[in-house]
């Protein structure tokens, strides 16, 4: 077992069974799982250079997993506090300048390029796996494709660091391989130009006292926290901030106790 961000032998945390994920699945969503959405047993480790979680085997939520949750009216949140902030520091930019446009990786129906609306449709690129989602893009008259950073540019529908910004909410925590995943992302953000990420920070605070089963795997393969950031950034020879909500102990509190006694519905 070999950590993404670390050559230190990691921790195993706990198993995460098959069945047990399967029920947990049916109890969140109150609703029975098709055949083959879970497809093996799972475990759960720590990288012990950076505290990162990780699963094993490293395989993602398949096709099947995806169509079953994304059906749930729940499963997307429309807006994000992210979407806010990011949104802010773009026009911040020089979003006048002729080649300033914005790429959008794991975009979905394009929730955050709508909050731009200081920018024409023309500067906002969005990318995802999902062709339903992308055919909702380019209704509202983004440059949408459907496929990776990786096979975008092959095709030329983006060339190698085109964009002042790229942006990637909720997408990290996804991938078997995260440090290939941003380096991708990399490679389309022009020289100088700013990579935005988000995902959620693990554990969460609810995370002491209920368990969380879409804050694993099949649906996330990793757990990230700050020092997990910062690794990932050494690796990758770049220049990181960080930008968190301000805590509210009190919500956190009211959520957790609504979490035990009456679960996410």
């Amino acid at each position: 077992m070999k950590s993404p961000l670390s050559p230190l032998p990691p921790h195993k945390i706990r198993d995460l069974p098959r069945d047990f994920l399967m029920a947990k699945l049916a109890d969140y969503f109150r609703a029975p799982l098709p055949d083959g959405v879970v497809e093996v047993d799972y475990s759960l480790w720590r990288c012990a250079e950076t505290g990162l979680e990780f699963c094993a085997p490293p395989l993602t939520g398949n096709g099947a997993f995806y169509e079953w949750i994304s059906g749930f009216a729940s499963y997307y949140p429309g807006f994000r506090w992210e979407y806010g902030e990011v949104a802010r520091m773009i026009k911040a930019e020089n979003i006048s300048a002729p080649d300033f446009k914005v790429l959008d990786v794991g975009c979905g129906k394009g929730d955050f390029l709508r909050a731009l609306d200081f920018l024409p449709a023309q500067k906002k690129y969005a990318l995802d796996l999902n062709e339903p989602a992308i055919r909702v893009c380019r209704e509202q008259g983004f440059n949408a494709f459907c496929g990776t950073v990786e096979t975008a540019i092959a095709v030329g529908f983006l060339r190698p660091g085109e964009f002042p910004v790229v942006t990637s909410f909720h997408c990290l925590e996804h991938v078997s391989q995260p440090v290939e995943f941003v380096r991708e992302l990399l490679r389309a953000t022009a020289p100088g130009g700013k990579l935005f990420l988000s995902t959620p920070y693990s554990p969460m605070s609810f995370e002491s006292g209920w368990f969380d089963v879409l804050n694993h795997p099949p649906h996330h393969m990793a757990r990230w926290n700050l020092a997990a950031y910062r690794k990932l950034a050494e690796i990758l020879g770049v220049k990181m901030q960080h930008f968190a909500p301000r805590n509210r102990p009190l919500k956190q509190a009211l959520q957790l106790f609504s979490l035990q006694n009456h679960g996410p519905n």
